[in-house]
């Protein structure tokens, strides 16, 4: 077409492309509709919620803004640690309205008396949220998560005083309020009485939808088991009530003054509840929880320290949790020093350097602690107990199933207890050999650990040895051993020989075999005598046995050798075709076959030889022989 028509039509095109994209051509648009970039440092700016400033961009709608005057502007201080109030207008152009203001949010902070009462705060919350639970909120389970009341806990104690021989003491306020049950039944206070060396407690937080604070005792017996020794049901967790329920453990059970090792949580009011009550044992406490308090304590915040540092300090006071000597901790104690880090180097003065033979695994051992460094036994059995309670609606439910799930744990463990005197070993051990006197004389958990020491015995080497007594190679500097004593940490927890008095002994030309040096809680003879199983079964009255018919005598069974098993599996598969060919026979010719076989029988029963002869056989001509027709018998052959 012509150059004026195509210019008309080229503008009308144009025209309408931009009005179908317009970011295209941003001269054409007479808005910008990109977002205007803020400036990198603003200055913060509290407006009304009233004011009601909109951007160009977006449609004007109606509203209840009326463009309220009031308005606070800061900006930061020069040296940027300061915020300066710029403009503040405090005048509004509206009525200001008490209801409508108490329905915003307000500041989250508590203030300085809620902060003095946290305790209070952090109950509140928890009764809160579990009012406003609905049954139907719990797809799992029609059931919700209910708290131990006052009302509750005291309709535990009749429950639990039905228990035979059962010892409950409540532990009330000033205020004549209940505060803890104390529980304990027979069983339970005779172990400990034969095994109070090593006690173990811990919290068990909530049972299943039930919270109720329950504190577990445990005690290990001669054979390595946890054995429950006492429960506490309790309230709170306040200092007073656990010392109070200590106070009556120690006054109902006079084996606790031969307590030698306590182990807790860490908990900072236990360690001293613990030292007041029991100031005999000595106190540790689990690692896992101290290096979970290393993780909790030691950050950027709390110390003013920077990532790199915080990662130091973990390394550090992680290997000194692992410590096995004074000489490796003081190493690792002046490197804590050398990072220059105030806050961390107070802190650690102010809550743990003191107490180092708590926490660090190199010094906890020098007792008798049995080489326990964690309280995983009582979470296990917390969880076992747990998972063999059931299902509890109320506090009377509960005491029950409870009682049920120990009584049910105590069974399995009463079961492997009579096994391992009842059941044959299947270790290979040489008659006259130091492992197996020692296997006769203790216990199975006890001599599994003796056993690994006399196979590492052989690797152990002396920097010194200057009459009875040497000092081998170990991880822990200056160990002394003689042949009945050694500073390492297996001799001095377990009190069993270790691997050093072994290979001295072995030096010296000793008998490997020394009944002094195992503790006698590990051997069988005590164990057998004091477990509660045992007594029960000695105690329970035998009945008048039942008149049982005479038999015949049985000879006593020989051990067979591999050769004579060899043999019989050949001999068995003999008679198991015998039987077969005899099974086809014809009816009156069976009994003859029968004869012949118990004929046979007997004369090998008295030690005869027995020779076989081939009569009467005659072959259908159709049939050809087999191979197994052709099978040579000893004697004389006869057609």
């Amino acid at each position: 077409g012509s150059p004026a028509a195509g210019g008309c039509g080229a503008g009308r095109g144009r025209q309408a492309l931009e009005r179908r994209r317009p970011w295209l051509h941003p001269r054409s648009n007479p808005v910008d509709i990109r977002r205007p970039r803020l400036p990198p440092r603003s200055n913060p700016v509290e407006i009304c919620r009233w004011r009601g400033e909109r951007r160009q961009v977006r449609r004007v709608r109606r509203t209840n803004k009326t463009r309220c005057p009031c308005v606070i502007k800061v900006r930061l201080s020069p040296d940027g640690d300061k915020f300066v109030v710029k403009e503040m207008i405090e005048s509004h152009n509206h009525t200001i309205q008490e209801v409508e203001r108490e329905r915003r949010p307000h500041q989250r902070r508590f203030d300085k008396a809620a902060q003095n009462n946290r305790a209070d705060i952090t109950e509140s919350l928890g009764n809160t949220a579990e009012q406003g639970i609905q049954q139907e909120d719990n797809p799992r389970d029609n059931r919700t998560t209910w708290k131990m009341n006052q009302t509750n806990l005291e309709k535990m104690v009749p429950a639990l005083a039905s228990v035979k021989d059962g010892n409950v003491v409540v532990v009330v306020s000033k205020a004549n309020v209940l505060q803890a049950i104390y529980f304990q039944d027979n069983i339970m206070k005779q172990t400990f009485e034969k095994f109070p060396e090593v006690l173990l407690l811990d919290f068990v937080h909530r049972w299943e939808d039930l919270w109720l604070p329950t504190f577990l005792l445990l005690g290990i017996d001669g054979n390595g088991e946890s054995e429950l020794v006492c429960l506490w049901f309790m309230q709170n967790k306040e200092r007073e009530t656990i010392k109070q329920l200590l106070r009556i453990f120690k006054q109902k059970n006079p084996a606790a003054e031969r307590i030698q090792t306590v182990m807790c949580s860490g908990r900072p009011y236990c360690g001293e509840v613990v030292a007041e009550v029991l100031p005999q044992s000595k106190l540790i406490t689990c690692l896992f929880h101290t290096l979970h308090t290393f993780q909790t304590d030691i950050t950027t915040d709390k110390l003013h320290v920077t990532v790199g540092q915080q990662n130091l300090l973990l390394e550090i006071l992680h290997n000194m949790c692992y410590a096995a000597s004074a000489e490796e901790y003081d190493l690792l104690y002046h490197q804590l020093l050398d990072t220059n880090t105030q806050r961390a180097i107070d802190y650690f003065h102010q809550n743990w350097h003191e107490s180092r033979s708590q926490w660090v695994e190199g010094f906890k051992h020098e007792s008798e602690s049995y080489l326990i460094s964690t309280i995983n036994r009582v979470e296990q059995l917390g969880q076992k107990l747990q998972a063999a309670m059931g299902k509890f609606t109320d506090s009377a439910t509960f005491v029950q199933g409870l009682l049920k799930a120990v009584e049910s744990l105590r069974t399995e463990c009463d079961h492997r207890t009579v096994r391992m005197f009842q059941k044959p070993s299947f270790v290979a051990l040489e008659a006259s050999s130091s492992a197996s006197a020692y296997f006769s004389l203790l216990t199975g958990f006890a001599f599994s650990r003796v056993q690994r020491e006399l196979e590492e015995a052989q690797w152990v080497t002396f920097l010194s040895v200057d009459g009875e007594q040497a000092q081998p190679v170990s991880r822990r500097r200056g160990v002394v051993t003689g042949q009945s004593s050694c500073q390492c940490a297996f001799h001095s927890s377990m009190r069993l020989p270790c691997r050093h008095i072994l290979a001295f002994r072995q030096l010296r030309g000793t008998d490997l075999f020394e009944p002094t040096l195992c503790s006698p809680r590990w051997t069988r003879e005590h164990y057998l005598r004091n477990h509660p199983v045992f007594r029960i079964i000695s105690e329970t009255p035998a009945a008048e046995p039942a008149p049982v018919p005479p038999q015949q005598p049985e000879s006593p069974k020989e051990e067979t050798t591999p050769m004579q098993q060899e043999q019989y599996h050949q001999a068995f598969k003999v008679a198991q075709k015998l039987s077969v060919l005899a099974a086809k026979c014809p009816t009156e010719e069976f009994d003859s076959c029968l004869a012949v076989l118990t004929a046979v029988t007997n004369i090998w029963a008295r030690g005869g030889q027995v020779q076989v002869n081939e009569i009467n056989v005659t072959h259908r001509k159709e049939e050809t022989p087999s191979a197994s027709d052709d099978m040579q018998s000893d004697g004389v052959h006869q057609n």
